[in-house]
Order: C-alpha cells, then structure tokens, then sequence
C-alpha cells in the first residue's frame, strides 16, 4: 500500500528538511515536497532559499539516493494564492504548467502533487472566481501533457462536501493517479470537536474519514486512486470548557496547531484529563482545565484505525501531513505502517 509523506520544512515554521531519518525511506513509498508557489504566473521554490543558498541542499541529496520512492513536488498550500489569476487563461494556464515542469525536471522529482486549496473558493484569503473550477481541470490536463502518461499527478483534496462540489470530478479521474484526502483539520471554528475522527459520534456529527471516502466514491473517484490522510499534528482549542463546549472568536483564535507529536504528547501528559479517546470517532483529545485549552490530534492507535480502515476499504493507502511533525524516533510513522 501507499504511504506518503508530505515534507512542509522546506521554508516551513516546523524547522527545515534536514533528510530523512533512518530506515524511513523504506517505510515510506512517496515524498511530497511542500512547497512551490505560484510568484508572478510562475511556479517557484524562492522560499527554500530564505535562510541561505543552500535552502535545497538536502532535497538534493535525497534526490541522488532515493531508491524505490516516488518523488513530488506539490504546489500551492493553505493560504498559497496566485493560481486564479494565473489559470485565467490559456497563456496563463502554460506559463504556470510550464515553469512548474521545469522545476521539476531540474531537481529530478518523478511526478507532480497539486494543493490549490481551493478551485474557486476563497475561505483561506486567496483570490477565487467561479472559473476556477474549470480553469483548474484545464491546466490539470496541460500539466498531464507535459509530464506524459507514465509520470504520476496527484492531488490534495479536502474533506468537506465543498471541495468535492467544487471539482470536475468526472474530467479528473481519468487524468489524475491519486487523490490525497485531507481527512484532517475537520473541526469546527464554533465548537471544541475533533479535527481528524475516522468516523462519526455524538460529538463528531459531520466532517470525519469515512464521510469523505463516501464522497468522493459517489462523485466518481475509485478506491484505488484514494489516500487518506492522517495528521502528525493537533489542532489546539484556546479559552473553552472541555470538548464539545462553545469555541469561537469571542474565546480567541480557533483552532491553533500544536507544531508536532512531541509537543502534543507533552501537552496530554500535563493535561487534566490525560488522553481521552472518543471510541466511535476512532480518535483522541486531551483537555486541561486548569488553562482551559484543547487539543485534538491523532495518536497511535486512531493510526492503526485509519491504515485498517484503508486495507478493509480497498484504498490505495494513507498519506500524512507532516513529516517533521513526528519525533526523532519515527514513533507516528512507524505505528502507522506496521499492519500495512
């Protein structure tokens, strides 16, 4: 089965990509690389660069070595804009699909992963309009032209019953190898809930795993061209009453980011309730009453929940978001590919 990693440190606030550990190039099948951005109507990686020149060094060098695994580069990411103006037209569709290929060919990455969150909306402050639901399937084809049709081209795709309303389904599944399901950051601005629950319970009505599979299998997208995603990370509630309870922007900002395993484990060994898991949902929180904060993540055993999920459900396999978020041990990624 697939197992993918996204890998945010280049440029990224989790530090920086500095290889990856040992024996995780065994454990892992594919590498994201996150992230380029579209700067002028061009793709570009000038943010690898911004603490010296040496901003690409070590995906160079796992380039030079990297075995079996399949290499992306991913484009885009929440809060990343630039690509409606760019898809507006057929000029602006090439010119970004063409330095986008360049880049590619340059560091020698197999294929391309695209993450234009989202086609036509705009919730994350990015320029949006109601053509960029097409224009996106347009530049997907331009960019299936350019790699060829045995150079893998895949997706990140949202959980919510939006993102899926607002794609050419039926026009990208046959040029798409993978959509990657963002299963994660699921949870409500207005109420402490869970952000990557598999499936539903009494306080994760709406937005979990297997709802998204459901989705995109009823829009047209077959089992073997899905991944689901797993979160290496928690999302963080701030001034709320326990879980389940009201959150808003009366409490403060909602929901926060925990900035990785180690830092999430720290937080429920300090926490007044320890680890709570939400059996139904198939995932964990961890509450402290004392600062009145959240957090939701996934931990070992809601992974080992979503790999057999995959393997019972005929999926392609699971990505994560995000590589630099497990320990020095690989104690997330290790869990999540031992049944697999």
């Amino acid at each position: 089965m697939i197992v993918s990693a996204y890998i945010a440190g280049i440029g990224h606030a989790t530090g920086g990509f500095r290889g990856l550990r040992p024996g995780d190039k065994e454990r892992l099948t594919h590498v994201n690389f996150a992230f380029a951005q579209v700067v002028d109507g061009k793709a570009s990686v000038a943010s690898w660069f911004r603490n010296g020149p040496d901003g690409d060094k070590y995906v160079r060098e796992l380039m030079k070595d990297k075995g079996n695994l399949v290499t992306l580069l991913s484009i885009g990411g929440w809060g990343a804009g630039g690509f409606s103006p760019a898809c507006m037209t057929e000029e602006g569709r090439e010119l970004l699909a063409q330095s986008y290929i360049d880049i590619i060919n340059d560091y020698g990455f197999d294929g391309a992963d695209l993450d234009w969150e989202f086609p036509g909306m705009g919730g994350s402050g990015i320029e949006a309009d109601p053509a960029d639901v097409h224009n996106y399937t347009l530049w997907v084809q331009k960019l299936r032209e350019k790699l060829g049709p045995d150079r893998p081209l895949t997706m990140a795709c949202g959980g919510h019953v939006k993102c899926v309303e607002m794609l050419e389904i039926d026009k990208l599944v046959p040029i798409m190898d993978m959509f990657n399901m963002m299963t994660y950051d699921l949870c409500r601005f207005n109420r402490a809930t869970h952000h990557t629950a598999l499936y539903k319970s009494e306080i994760c009505d709406t937005n979990y795993g297997d709802n998204a599979v459901q989705l995109y299998l009823a829009a047209g997208v077959p089992r073997e061209k899905m991944t689901m995603g797993a979160a290496f990370y928690a999302r963080t509630y701030k001034d709320v009453d326990g879980f389940n309870q009201p959150a808003g922007p009366e409490n403060g900002p909602h929901p926060g980011w925990s900035g990785g395993w180690k830092h999430t484990s720290e937080f429920v060994e300090k926490s007044t309730t320890g680890l709570v898991y939400d059996e139904k949902a198939e995932a964990p929180y961890a509450f402290n009453a004392r600062t009145r904060e959240l957090y939701t993540f996934d931990n070992e055993r809601s992974l080992k929940a979503k790999a057999a999920y995959c393997k019972e459900n005929n999926l392609a396999g699971v990505m994560f978001w995000e590589y630099n978020c497990d320990d020095e041990d690989s104690t997330l990624l290790k869990c999540l590919v031992e049944d697999l």
